[in-house]
């Protein structure tokens, strides 16, 4: 076998590796302090809080940009590496049979010892420097997909806010006077409101959103179907959030080099069910359109990678 086939180049970023690592930490100490501001937050005023916490929001929201960019960038990397592992894999595989082979061929006496050594030595050199090559290849894609791990998601926008930091700005505004709060057991009591005048039973004036008239829950029968791909036939319920990707953290877990490691997820909205793409190199394509968020309804098709799966509710 000429040795120049032989010789398999492979891609090794270390500038790209460097900066996304960097970026990540920097990703790590804000969502590290956005929690801590979430520790501390009964010990300063509402305003205070919502000023401080606006202020990481906003900084956690132009980071994440930031890194996203560079997981695409690294996702493309891992396709090159996926490929060139597979390659490499199968060279090697093949010098380990035509080592095997000559064995046994000079057992049935085909080889003088001269050219039998020779020929053994050549072939196992070739297998050591792929073995060499494909550990440099493992290395680097486990580099790789170590660092985006943790899932990497921008921060809620105002209108996801947790029901207790509206309640914080409905104190602030609320144009009822203190003894109408002590008579309804205290400023604690509002949520989301709409105050009219004093005396009227507050049961009737506060309606929270969980109670809102015509909200229901979101149907128990909804699950997701794999029509098409190595898992076929394989059911998957959905009652709450579900990720697609390659990770194994993830729900469905799709064994694919096109696929990101975090490629997709189902957020369930009362009854709809939106299919949200987590800015992956490759797209996710509902009914043959790629999609940023997208309303399911029952029998949609959509493809992460080579993969076809069915929503159905």
């Amino acid at each position: 076998m000429d040795e120049k086939s032989d010789t398999v180049e492979f891609p090794i970023n270390q500038e790209l590796l460097a900066s996304a690592t960097q970026l990540k930490e920097q990703w790590k100490v804000i969502k590290d302090r956005l929690e801590k501001i979430e520790e501390h937050r009964e010990k300063v005023s509402p305003p205070v809080y919502q000023r401080v916490r606006s202020d990481y929001e906003k900084k956690l929201k132009e980071i994440t940009d930031t890194v996203l960019e560079k997981k695409r960038a690294i996702d493309r990397e891992l396709v090159t590496l996926y490929e060139t592992q597979k390659k490499i894999s199968a060279q090697l595989e093949a010098h380990r049979h035509t080592l095997e082979e000559i064995k046994f061929r000079n057992v049935l006496g085909e080889f003088s010892e001269e050219e039998y050594q020779r020929k053994a030595k050549d072939e196992q050199d070739k297998i050591n420097k792929f073995e060499t090559i494909l550990s440099a290849v493992n290395t680097n894609i486990s580099r790789y997909e170590d660092l985006f791990q943790e899932e990497i998601e921008a921060p809620p926008s105002e209108s996801e806010e947790e029901p207790q930091e509206k309640e914080a700005e409905a104190k602030e505004v609320l144009p009822a006077s203190e003894e109408f709060y002590e008579g309804l057991g205290g400023a604690d009591y509002f949520t989301t409101a709409e105050v009219t005048t004093p005396g009227e039973e507050a049961q009737e004036i506060f309606i929270t959103e969980k109670t809102k008239p015509g909200r229901k829950a979101p149907a128990e029968k909804a699950r997701i179907v794999i029509i098409s791909g190595d898992d076929a036939g394989a059911t998957y319920p959905v009652k709450e959030a579900v990720t697609f990707g390659r990770a194994e953290s993830n729900t469905v877990v799709l064994r694919d080099a096109k696929v990101s490691r975090q490629h997709a997820k189902i957020i369930v909205q009362g009854e709809e069910h939106v299919l949200v793409d987590l800015n992956s190199s490759n797209g996710t394509f509902v009914n043959g359109e790629r999609i940023e968020e997208h309303v399911l309804a029952n029998n949609d098709e959509f493809q992460i990678g080579d993969t076809v799966l069915q929503f159905q509710s």
